[in-house]
């Protein structure tokens, strides 16, 4: 093959194809498809103008989803608009990727190796499709998920109506217990104290009234026998026996009279000061019960302005907790969760989402499906052809550059041999002369030696023979 036939290429004859239509140009380009090649391949156009359709519907559709998404979290027409155009673009490229990089073995049937090669951008096409169709599947059942959101609003209004509620029975109950006690019971522990310490006295008190009661009946009775006696001594004379019988008894009575007498006195002084602990004692549980009394009508009375406050939020509960309320359900994350218990809520729901999914999954991964199953066509063949002319005129053009390489490697080991050859022939030369000059310099030393030699040989032979021979032993 000449290198002008081998330079030939299929876009040569483009300029005999005639143009392909302005929608199926468009549709080619969506398909990634070489429109000079296909151009020329008239049963083709089809084929590839549907795979460009589905790629470019496939986009649309993510540019409606990715723009309504955005939209239901910023409430940003500009801003939606403008990430929908770039969501729509980022799938377009994505689709056009993964149908353009797809292996096809040129059959109908789909073989394991194009499925295990295809698998990777299967899986991506499915996860693509799964976001796609969810934004949209809020859109299709948009009424119905404004009416759950209603009643998730309605429920949570309730749920925050209970908790006031709540502590409302709370504080009313409350109340009752401090209306219905005279004391507060946060002071009734203390105020029991105080009234146990005056029972304790005044059981002190008592005691010791009995006691002096007894004693002064006692010391009643001595005092009778004192006069009785007093009476019998003086019926009889000073130093008798009886006179002094009797005395004795009076000493007696006189001892134990006094000793009653200091009792009854010390009993009355405790009792005195048993007295006036129980009146300082009832003064300060007096006073106890009045601070308490006082605390429990100003409790009563917080108590009741936090009721009021409450039984006033309960009432206009729909006003104070909306903004709440609705904060919380105004969001891609609410119609989320809507959507989420309308599915667990009514099954059709839930099949009608699956459905929906499984509709735009399949319309996702169709171009990749379709690019395994088509059998090859005149298209294909050319491109291969073409990639095959690429691929040929590359070797071609790899050996010409190694041929070029290895001729310059080959010239310069010639020139460096031929460098060599004379640099060792001129040290050869060198060589050569320097032994033949060593040689002439050698020959002249022995000369002048020789006639140094000769010399002394001359001037005194025997003294020559004998330093030159060797030593005899004797």
């Amino acid at each position: 093959m000449s290198k002008s036939n081998m330079q030939m290429s299929i876009y040569d004859s483009d300029k005999f194809v005639e143009w392909g239509g302005l929608l199926n140009e468009f549709l080619w380009i969506c398909a990634g498809a070489n429109r000079k090649v296909l151009r020329q391949c008239p049963t083709d156009y089809a084929k590839y103008a549907g795979i460009g359709g589905t790629i470019l519907f496939t986009a649309l559709m993510a540019m409606l989803s990715g723009g309504y998404a955005l939209f239901t979290v910023f409430k940003n027409t500009e801003l939606a608009i403008g990430f929908g155009i770039f969501w729509g673009l980022l799938i377009f490229n994505l689709d056009r990727f993964i149908v353009n990089t797809m292996y096809s073995d040129g059959k109908v049937t789909i073989s394991w190796r194009e499925f295990y090669c295809g698998l990777p951008r299967i899986i991506m096409a499915i996860f693509l499709g799964m976001v796609i169709s969810t934004p949209l599947e809020l859109k299709i059942f948009e009424d119905e998920i404004t009416v759950t959101i209603d009643e998730m609003k309605a429920d949570r209004l309730s749920a925050y109506t209970a908790k006031d509620q709540m502590r409302l029975d709370s504080l009313q109950k409350r109340r009752a217990e401090l209306v219905a006690s005279p004391v507060d019971p946060i002071y009734k522990g203390k105020l029991d104290v105080s009234n146990t310490k005056s029972l304790t006295i005044s059981g002190q008190i008592n005691s010791n009234q009995s006691t002096l009661d007894n004693l002064s009946s006692q010391l009643k009775q001595v005092k009778l026998q004192l006069n009785a006696l007093y009476g019998q001594r003086n019926l009889h004379e000073a130093g008798s026996s009886q006179y002094n019988s009797i005395q004795k008894q009076i000493n007696q009575l006189l001892i134990k009279r006094n000793g009653l007498t200091n009792q009854v006195s010390a009993l009355r002084n405790k009792i005195t000061s048993l007295n006036t602990d129980l009146r300082t004692n009832s003064a300060e549980f007096d006073e106890a019960m009045k601070s308490a009394e006082n605390q429990r009508t100003k409790d009563i009375g917080l108590l009741d302005k936090d009721i009021s406050a409450l039984q006033i939020k309960i009432t206009k509960a729909d006003s104070i907790y909306s903004g709440v309320i609705n904060q919380n359900f105004d969001g891609f994350q609410a119609r989320m969760s809507a959507f989420s218990k309308m599915k667990d809520d009514n099954p059709s729901t839930k099949l009608s989402s699956l459905f929906i999914m499984l509709l735009f999954i399949i319309i996702e991964t169709v171009p990749t499906f379709f690019k395994m199953m088509i059998a090859s066509g005149p298209y294909d063949d050319l491109l291969r052809a073409e990639m095959h002319r690429v691929k040929v005129l590359a070797d071609k053009r790899i050996s010409d550059i190694n041929d070029e390489v290895n001729t310059a490697v080959q010239i310069s080991v010639e020139k460096n041999k031929e460098r060599l050859e004379a640099e060792m022939s001129a040290n050869k030369m060198v060589m050569e002369k320097l032994a033949s000059a060593q040689s002439e310099l050698i020959e002249q030393a022995i000369a002048d030696w020789k006639e140094e030699e000769l010399q002394k040989v001359k001037a005194n032979p025997s003294q020559y023979i004998q330093s030159t021979t060797p030593n005899v032993v004797k």
